[in-house]
């Protein structure tokens, strides 16, 4: 199988020998090969094979149905980089080329300028991106409707993967050691402001400063960086390389961040499911999408992602999921919105304990900014808190490749409409219903999403893994769950003794 040489680990130790080099080299899967075995091996683990049209099935190709859109947009951007690449290589060329004394150019290069409506075959780089951008929004719509529509659905019956619990425990573990693995020999690459024709600019909208500041992973690359980096089609181009110092971060962040999301499907699939199994297999279905391959070196996925799961694992201590999902939502401001949900929840019992968490968390985080001396502390607080006039310019995403911005306003109005509407719907909450439109926000939250909305997947789509293989929760209500504040007992009075009438004489 094709795959691009990331780590030579003999390099450091035999003096450049190209045989014990091969040998002993790390490589890494090509998207496409990913994409086929990730499948497959999906189908073959969970899917229901005796019942073709059960739930689980089409739930099972929803999930698979974010493959397609999020493949488009990966080449899309590969293809658009390398073209942005191309023409500034052509630029720099012309700038040194020689000139006769007419001052016409002498041997001057042929090459037309690249731009982003060229392809060397089929679609352009600009239609893969709008065609998967669009697939996208329209599979996070879906499974929007299915986690509102699941609030609904009475009766779960049992089906467990096709695989025992030792079986998937064993291939679990073998997909999380591939993905630490990745991050961990993959170089970190500063992030940049990036560009419209590329679908993503970074490094803007909403969200916190220090998380933005941090260079993202790339461990998934494609067969045309393999050709690059083998002498075929290279385009050189340089890159700054970080410190080394600034390099181990984004890799502790990434990894420990990822450990902790696959922990955290497991710890609620054991404790708030009752089945070990479950969480297990959940937690493989999601290592298994190409998705959970390519972005797990990049922060602003996987961070939010997972202390959003630790908010749900640690439901029954509102204090602690309070101050996760603060933590999560001053990451990242959008999960600001699950505000109403949360505290309808935790109203009966809880909220004040849930609501001092997310203060916490919040006040931590602005002291947090104010050390860390980046920008006008005031400006960093207005996009921590998303307190700005709604972003019209240089978007990413849908909105960057001819969407008109000002189609985000009324989608905005309906989210917050939605996001208030949990207060009173449904009436009687549990975890069930925490879970599923907690997934519905965030994938909701995609749509006027606007600096690349529809990739984020994994701020949803852990929730929804496990809403589709959740059991009835209808008893997991925050009156009968949730632990309530440990009072002394109040010390009982002593009575005095009653006195004794006297004798009679």
């Amino acid at each position: 199988m094709n795959g691009q040489t990331v780590y030579p680990i003999a390099e450091s130790i035999i003096n450049n020998s190209t045989t014990d080099v091969f040998a002993m080299a790390y490589t890494i899967t090509e998207p496409p090969s990913w994409v086929v075995l990730s499948v497959f091996s999906l189908i073959g683990l969970f899917f229901v094979f005796y019942r073709f049209w059960s739930l689980r099935n089409l739930d099972i190709l929803l999930i698979l149905s974010f493959i397609p859109g999020f493949m488009l947009v990966y080449e899309g951007q590969q293809e658009a980089e390398s073209l942005s690449a191309a023409s500034v290589l052509n630029d720099s060329t012309k700038d040194t080329t020689d000139l006769d004394p007419t001052g016409q150019a002498i041997n001057s290069p042929e090459a037309p300028q690249a731009t982003l409506s060229e392809s060397p075959e089929g679609l352009s780089a600009r239609s893969k991106l709008v065609w998967g951008f669009l697939a996208l929004l329209v599979c996070s719509g879906l499974l929007t409707l299915r986690m509102l529509w699941d609030t609904g659905i009475v009766r779960r019956p049992k089906l467990e993967p096709n695989l025992n619990s030792g079986g998937m425990l064993f291939i679990g573990i073998s997909l999380l050691v591939f993905l630490i693995v990745n991050i961990a020999l993959s170089t970190p690459r500063p992030q940049s402001l990036g560009s419209r024709s590329t679908g993503m600019v970074s490094g803007a909208g909403p969200g916190n400063v220090l998380i933005r500041s941090i260079p993202s992973i790339e461990t998934m690359q494609s067969a045309r960086d393999s050709e690059s980096r083998s002498g075929a089609a290279s385009v050189p181009v340089a890159q700054a390389q970080p410190p080394a110092f600034n390099a181990l971060i984004p890799r502790i962040l990434a990894i420990g961040a990822n450990v902790i999301l696959i922990v955290s499907i497991v710890g609620i699939g054991y404790w708030h499911f009752g089945s070990f199994n479950t969480g297990v297999g959940t937690a493989t279905l999601y290592l298994l999408l190409p998705y959970t391959a390519h972005t797990a070196g990049s922060v602003d996925h996987v961070v939010p992602g997972s202390l959003l799961l630790l908010a749900m694992l640690m439901y029954r201590q509102p204090f602690l999921a309070g101050m996760f999902l603060g933590l999560a939502a001053g990451v990242v401001y959008y999960p600001f919105f699950l505000l109403p949900l949360w505290c309808s929840f935790y109203w009966q019992r809880g909220v004040r304990r849930f609501a001092l968490g997310f203060a916490f968390s919040i006040a931590m985080l602005i002291l947090a900014i104010a050390l860390s001396r980046q920008g006008d502390f005031f400006v960093n607080l207005s996009y921590m808190f998303g307190i700005k006039h709604v972003e019209m310019r240089e978007l990413g995403g849908i909105w960057g490749l001819g969407w008109h911005p000002l189609v985000r306003i009324p989608i905005i109005v309906v989210f917050v409409i939605l996001s208030l509407s949990f207060v009173v719907w449904p009436a009687q909450k549990n975890l069930a219903t925490l879970m599923s439109c907690s997934a519905a926000l965030m994938a909701a939250a995609q749509f006027w999403h606007g600096f690349g909305g529809g990739l984020f997947l994994a701020w949803f789509l852990p929730f929804a893994i496990l809403t589709i293989f959740r059991p009835n929760l209808d008893y997991c209500v925050a009156l009968e769950v949730v632990v309530p504040w440990r009072r002394r007992p109040k010390t009982p009075e002593k009575e005095e003794p009653a006195s004794q009438p006297l004798a009679a004489a």
